[in-house]
């Protein structure tokens, strides 16, 4: 019935504006149970960050290990990953600093939730339902509070992550981080009387204090986020820009193609990669280099091509070479240039040099597999000299022992110990040459460890990857990618982790062998399009050393 015909008494009026202030009183009344929920969820997004900040330092201290053994590769990216670093840990700072003074804003200077060094103990606020001191601290009574200078420093977070971090192909991370960084106003709410609201009011206006500190630990949790999928980027930056080889050969080279008897031979021996599905070309003649804008040598050949160079017949990326000898010459010197297309399709050239002449016995070391040994490994090698039968000659070694294979008549090389510069590893060789034992000579070598295997699922190394497909996969295996010899790695253990549906809550589970656990692929049934499964803490031994590995996580997005 209309209040035209039924109008409102007076005391029908006082009791309706009572009934407005109840509940008004009835709003700002924060139950205990609700401030106990947001300490939980607190303490959880706390567990949370610092689990992603562990991770985050894993990954950092495998950026300097790999620089201790490849630094001017390693060393661009692992300075920009250190500055992600810097700027992260700058932002939860300063997070820090608003939650210690909304804290000191409710409970004072003396407040039990402030530890002596910095730490903050949410289940000892005493205020936590307080309803002004976050909004005073993060609002302003002139809307000039602290929200507004954290949203600029997430908006200038952001810009240097997708500017100067992350270049423009990777899409997905670029969609990513705009997501989790996000600061724009949220849209109009019809409930709300569609009032736009603004990101600093929606995040910190008339909330509990105990819920001002869960949001700002919720965005430092994103900071986290977003500086463990900058960094991942970046490690995978390390060998993206290196030309893709699917084949490694070993290489020695001599000053020289001969030596007279008692000279002094000396050989450089080296690794040779290439890729069997695409034929370098090879320019013979001369050539010339100048420098370009970006500081790096470009070379090119001199004259006209068929006139004043030639090219080489190539197979199996190898160019060959044949010109008939003419009169007697020491010192033939002959080059040219290779070149090689790279991922990106730009042509690169690389200079060679060489010389030949012709005379006695010389020193060839070939090793079979490649220009290192690998400590636990087996390596052939072959040793000749030309104008010698094999049954002639005395092979011996320093740091380790060689021995002659019965099956091919060379030799097998098992080194004793690590020896990354070369300094005390050598093959010694001396030939029977008319009765008379001499010695021909000696080549160094580098030993090295057999490198980490990567970890794969479904032969992926991380990306997006359905759901249905990864549920269908058995576990997670290791393999030495590019790698000549045999070398079995069995995973020992790993952790997978996610965010289900997108939820602030890490869930773990732990397997004892490389396959999932009935826990592990529960996580992934609950997993969402969009959600990111991490598996990390992945361990790996290998038939040679039996040492555990430590090998580097798979990050999965699902599509």
């Amino acid at each position: 019935m209309g209040a035209t015909n039924c109008p409102e008494t007076p005391r029908q009026r006082m009791i309706a504006m009572m009934y407005l202030v109840l509940t008004a009183l009835l709003a700002l009344n924060v139950s205990k149970e609700v401030v106990q929920a947001f300490v939980l969820v607190e303490q959880g997004l706390s567990t949370t960050i610092e689990n992603v900040n562990d991770k985050n330092q894993g990954l950092y201290d495998i950026f300097l290990e790999r620089e201790l053994h490849e630094e001017i590769k390693v060393r661009p990216w692992r300075e920009k990953a250190d500055l992600v670093k810097e700027k992260a840990e700058e932002l939860r700072t300063y997070i820090d600093t608003l939650k210690k003074d909304i804290i000191i804003r409710a409970d004072g200077l003396e407040a039990p939730a402030l530890g002596d060094n910095g730490e903050l103990y949410v289940d000892s606020i005493q205020k936590a339902d307080n309803l002004e001191a976050g909004g005073i601290v993060m609002i302003g009574p002139s809307y000039d509070g602290k929200a507004y200078e954290l949203k600029q420093k997430l908006i200038e977070f952001r810009s240097f992550l997708l500017s100067d971090m992350v270049d423009a192909s990777s899409t997905s991370l670029i969609n990513s981080l705009q997501a989790t960084l996000n600061t724009d106003d949220p849209p109009k709410n019809l409930k709300d009387g569609d009032v736009q609201k603004t990101w600093e009011i929606a995040r910190f206006d008339q909330l509990p204090m105990i819920a001002c500190i869960t949001m700002l630990s919720k965005i430092q949790s994103d900071v986290s986020n977003a500086e463990s999928d900058v960094i991942n980027h970046l490690f995978a930056q390390v060998d993206a820009k290196e030309i893709k080889v699917n084949k490694i050969d070993a290489v020695v080279r001599s000053r020289k193609g001969v030596v007279f008897t008692g000279d002094e031979y000396k050989a450089e021996v080296f690794l040779a990669a290439f890729d069997t599905t695409q034929q370098p070309t090879v320019y013979v003649g001369k050539y010339d280099s100048l420098e370009t804008s970006d500081g790096e040598v470009d070379y090119f050949m001199v004259g006209n091509l068929g006139k004043d160079y030639d090219t080489l017949h190539v197979e199996n990326g190898r160019g060959f070479y044949e010109v008939r000898a003419g009169s007697v010459n020491p010192a033939v010197s002959w080059g040219g240039l290779i070149e090689i297309a790279t991922p990106g399709g730009a042509k690169k050239r690389y200079p060679f040099e060489s010389e030949y002449q012709v005379s006695e016995a010389t020193l060839v070391v070939s090793p079979t597999k490649m220009n290192v040994f690998y400590q636990g490994v087996l390596n052939p090698v072959d040793v000749s000299v030309p104008g010698v039968t094999k049954d002639k000659l005395t092979v011996s070694m320093k740091n380790g022992k060689i021995t002659r294979n019965a099956k091919d008549n060379n030799w097998i090389v098992e080194p004793s110990q690590i020896d990354f510069l070369g300094n005390k590893t050598e093959i010694i060789v001396s030939a029977d040459i008319d009765g008379e034992q001499k010695s021909i000579g000696s080549v160094k070598f580098r030993v090295k460890r057999v490198p980490d295997p990567v970890a794969k699922v479904f032969n992926l190394k991380g990306g997006e990857i359905q759901k249905n497909v990864l549920l269908a996969q058995a576990g997670v295996f290791a393999e030495i990618e590019d790698f000549d010899f045999e070398m079995p790695f069995v995973v020992t253990s790993f952790q997978v982790s996610a965010k289900p549906g997108g939820s602030d809550y890490w869930v773990k589970g732990d397997s004892k062998d490389n396959r999932f656990t009935e826990e592990q692929k529960g996580i992934i049934r609950n997993l969402r399009r969009g959600d990111k499964l991490i598996i990390d803490d992945i361990k790996a031994k290998g038939p040679s050393d039996n040492i555990p590995r430590n090998l580097a996580p798979i990050i999965f997005r699902i599509n």
